[in-house]
């Protein structure tokens, strides 16, 4: 079974270096590693192409400017040579047995089109500990039937890719693009399978101003793809207000009363981000609906 390891990277000079080695120490190597640079600017390019200089045969690296992260996603998956696909991110650590696990998910399940796998965060303050306690999956509270996977860790076959049509690169600077990638998978009948023991690692966002963009960009990118509903009421595949309060609980439980606290403006600055989002998401269909009425 040969499988080409995708991903798409913009300006993680400070990340690109673990990421790679963390590839290449897997103990069962991609067949390829294809990756597309969005036009970085602080040398991250370089560092690809020194490890492109060492590994020729199995590592290509493709330039394209201004490419958003659906677009990268789908050139590297377009350039891909093989009929299986591993989706991975920089900034994410992968332990080494992270694909060899992807590729057993699809070896013991041949009707499988998605082998889903999970990720969790580490931390280093006890504001990150506290965004990863309220906001990030543990396993016992994930509905698998529903779980959209993330594209930091899965695979697919590359047939579905192309079935649906790729990742939507008109969604706003191509994010949220993998959850509109895989709701549209389980629209359309593909079959996922869930590998809860296929987990890689990465770190949440280090400071509020950071946090309220990265979810003013979720929640805008699912109003105007039109998945929003999905987004705000569901987290890994369970209603949100449950999974919110369950952590807060388990919080509680553990005694880590300082992360309770912490965790109540974290996640007022959430609830902001995806309602500012949202509206910012409608406001741009209104334009462009008006736009497409005018040029009639």
């Amino acid at each position: 079974m040969k499988i080409s390891l995708c991903a798409t990277v913009k300006n993680e000079k400070h990340s690109i270096d673990r990421f790679i080695k963390s590839i290449l120490n897997q103990s069962r190597l991609p067949d390829e590693i294809v990756i597309v640079d969005g036009g970085s600017t602080d040398g991250t390019t370089d560092v690809l192409r020194k490890y492109q200089t060492q590994h020729p045969d199995l590592l290509r690296i493709y330039v394209e400017p201004d490419a958003n992260i659906a677009r990268g996603r789908n050139i590297s998956i377009a350039e891909a040579r093989y009929d299986y696909i591993a989706s991975a991110d920089a900034g994410t650590e992968y332990p080494q047995n992270w694909l060899i696990e992807l590729v057993h998910g699809f070896e013991e399940n041949a009707s499988a089109d998605i082998i889903a796998g999970f990720f969790e965060t580490r931390f280093h303050t006890v504001y990150e500990e506290s965004i990863s306690a309220v906001l990030y999956p543990k396993s016992d509270l994930i509905n698998c039937d529903k779980f959209l996977p993330s594209a930091r860790s899965v695979a697919f076959k590359k047939e579905v890719w192309k079935g649906i049509g790729g990742y939507a690169e008109w969604l706003p600077h191509g994010i949220g693009e993998d959850s509109h990638f895989f709701l549209r998978a389980r629209n359309a009948g593909y079959k996922f399978v869930y590998a809860k023991n296929v987990t890689c690692y990465w770190h949440p966002r280090s400071d509020p101003i950071e946090l309220f963009g990265q979810y003013f960009q979720y929640a805008k990118g699912a109003s105007v793809g039109g998945f929003f509903s999905t987004f705000f009421f569901q987290a890994y595949g369970t209603n949100a207000f449950s999974f919110t309060a369950r952590n807060l609980g388990r919080l509680l439980r553990e005694g880590r009363f300082l992360c309770f606290i912490t965790s109540v403006p974290i996640l007022m600055i959430v609830l902001l981000g995806k309602v500012s989002g949202m509206i910012a998401g409608r406001l741009q269909k209104i334009r462009v609906r008006g736009t497409d009425r005018a040029g009639m």
